[in-house]
């Protein structure tokens, strides 16, 4: 990949994601019927957040099925979705493994690839103690990239407490948080330790979040209806919470399909049935019961979607 184009020097790297807020997209990973990446389809996905208006998008994460995908894979990904988005949107690169050293070099690379900033979820499995939790994001911090820590006690079996939370964030490097842990109220402990922004990966707090001075979502709904959802938060973020709620309650039982089951598992599902991508997922993911397909389409149907379906995608 020829990376000139992408070359920034560090103040000019992290000015493009210090402040970022909105509605940031956890992006599936499009894969082909022989289970390879589907670049076409990655080009469309990636082309519709920015048409639709999308402030960032998230590769290769929880989302984005990371933990299938090869490092040779991830790193085309990353290198793939930066000369798509050709500085038309932030890229953010998931980079965090159970392994400080994997995670260094996964960083690493999306720094090569012209990354923006990358998001480093916390040691999962391992259940490393809050101390080994901030060794091993220092030392990815000394890549000099712009690293987004991810709280999400769910996925990792570790529940950090606000006052550890803030002082990660100090690290000059940490550029934002986000955070899965469903606590509100260490969130607003949280939010009022530190002057950067604290973004949830759930879309159901995102009116909260922003209602006490969080700055938006990492999303997974966002895949199905992007320009929606960017105009909910939006909305929030303007304060025009009455307007917000109207748009929040719409889209409420589709938040609550995509919830049935292990996620990605319906959200790729329905930007399938979107036509934006096939539903193929590696295993151990699987697509989802027929019941829970059923309750997906449903409500795709009754928001008049599945009469948007998008063909481009699919090769």
């Amino acid at each position: 990949m020829d990376r000139g184009i992408f070359c920034r020097d560090k103040k000019a790297l992290f000015d493009t994601v210090r402040g970022m807020q909105g509605s940031i997209v956890a992006l599936v990973t499009p894969f082909d019927d022989h289970g390879q990446v589907d670049t076409t389809a990655l080009r469309s996905l990636i082309e519709r957040h920015i048409v639709s208006g999308t402030d960032a998008i998230v590769v290769c994460a929880t989302t984005g099925e990371a933990p299938t995908l090869s490092a040779q894979e991830q790193r085309e990904v990353i290198e793939e979705s930066v000369r798509i988005a050709a500085r038309r949107i932030p890229i953010i690169a998931g980079t965090g493994t159970y392994a400080t050293g994997s995670s260094v070099e996964k960083t690493r690379d999306a720094q090569k690839a012209g990354a923006d900033a990358c998001l480093v979820v916390f040691p999962y499995y391992n259940r490393p103690t809050p101390i080994g939790i901030q060794r091993h994001i220092e030392e990815i911090a000394r890549v000099g990239m712009p690293l987004i820590p991810y709280h999400h006690p769910g996925r990792t079996g570790v529940r950090l407490s606000a006052q550890f939370l803030a002082a990660l964030m100090a690290l000059p490097e940490v550029v934002a948080i986000k955070d899965c842990s469903g606590d509100m109220d260490a969130i607003i402990q949280l939010i009022s330790m530190t002057d950067k922004p604290v973004l949830t990966g759930d879309d159901v707090y995102s009116p909260a979040l922003i209602a006490v001075g969080g700055k938006g979502v990492i999303s997974v709904l966002a895949n199905v209806i992007p320009k929606e959802w960017k105009e909910m938060i939006d909305l929030c973020l303007r304060g025009n919470f009455s307007a917000a709620r109207d748009i929040f309650y719409r889209f409420y039982p589709l938040y609550r399909a995509m919830a049935l089951e292990t996620n990605p598992q319906c959200v790729k599902y329905a930007v399938g049935l979107l036509g934006l991508c096939r539903d193929h997922l590696r295993l151990p993911l699987l697509v989802p019961q027929d019941v829970v397909q059923e309750e997906i389409r449903q409500e795709m149907g009754r928001l008049g979607l599945l009469t948007q379906s998008i063909t481009a995608g699919i090769g």
